[in-house]
């Protein structure tokens, strides 16, 4: 049994709470710029949580270390490409 995957899993907990705290946090505006927002935290989340698939990936499945790889950063790409539409939409409601 390998420990490091175990010892991991604890920050990748902390990161995907974190996550879920700044969506909690979000500032209360209404319109595009709410929704923007949303998008942004949500791709945030997503990034939280590519980790800790990351590491259960590992533990549960024991997939070999570069498919597990690849899927992580799949899911860092899916992540980054939230927090940009995020960033979009929250720009458009500033030009309107």
């Amino acid at each position: 049994m390998n420990l490091l995957p175990d010892i991991s899993l604890a920050p990748d907990i902390v990161l995907v709470a974190a996550a879920v705290a700044a969506y909690l946090a979000r500032p209360r505006v209404g319109g595009q710029l709410s929704k923007g927002l949303r998008v942004l935290l949500i791709g945030l989340m997503i990034l939280g949580l590519a980790h800790f698939i990351e590491t259960g990936l590992f533990i549960v499945f024991e997939l070999a270390l570069e498919v597990n790889e690849i899927v992580h950063r799949l899911i860092i790409g899916l992540g980054f490409i939230f927090l940009i539409v995020g960033f979009l939409i929250m720009r458009r409601a500033f030009e309107a």
